[in-house]
């Protein structure tokens, strides 16, 4: 699991092992305050299928970074 902050928002990107292909599928939330409310975001359902945990994370966190580019 890796958390990060990008541009006021945290990210929370994770990649869990499919036990069928052994293989890692990824997604991550994106948390942050707007008028004094936590809000969120969530990054899943991906098909997308890596050989390792750190793969998986990395593309999450860009998509999770360029959809937070995307929603400022």
């Amino acid at each position: 699991m890796a958390n990060l902050y990008y541009n006021d928002r945290l990210i929370i990107a994770f990649a869990p092992l499919n036990q069928s292909d052994k293989q890692w599928s990824a997604g991550a939330e994106i948390t942050w305050k707007a008028d004094g409310e936590r809000r969120s975001h969530s990054i899943a359902g991906l098909t997308d299928r890596f050989k390792s945990s750190d793969d998986a994370e990395r593309v999450v966190i860009n998509l999770a970074k360029a959809w937070i580019d995307a929603n400022p």
